[in-house]
């Protein structure tokens, strides 16, 4: 539900991206040799165009946790928010502290998904 919200932005970020793309060298090249429309689109501006998308999109991943923590205390749901915000009143340090430890794995693990997306979707990019 929390990820609804940027959508709209999202799909007006690929558009504006796919637009700036289109105008390149290596597309008119790519229609010059023949390929079909859905190919240039898919294989090359496409995937060119993705790479700021899935930048921001790894930064919006973070910032979902801290929506969820603040949905669920709002909304009194069960979850690591209501955990952590329950654990910071009673002054509990080794579960704020857990929590934060699994807080920062999980960007890191986002932030791990998103490099290797970038291997896939542009290819001068090689994990070595």
């Amino acid at each position: 539900m929390l990820s609804l919200t940027f959508a709209a932005f999202y799909a007006r970020m690929v558009r504006g991206n796919l637009l700036e793309t289109l105008g390149e060298d290596y597309i008119r090249t790519a229609r010059a040799k023949g390929l079909s429309e859905r190919k240039v689109i898919g294989k090359h501006a496409l995937r060119s165009s993705l790479t700021p998308v899935v930048t921001i999109f790894g930064l919006d991943f973070s910032l979902l946790l801290g929506g969820a923590i603040l949905t669920e205390t709002v909304f009194n749901l069960p979850g690591i928010g209501q955990l952590v915000v329950s654990a910071v009143n009673r002054n509990d340090i080794p579960v704020v502290l857990a929590t934060t430890v699994v807080a920062a794995l999980f960007v890191t693990t986002i932030s791990l998904v998103v490099d290797i997306f970038y291997s896939y979707l542009d290819p001068r990019v090689r994990l070595s």
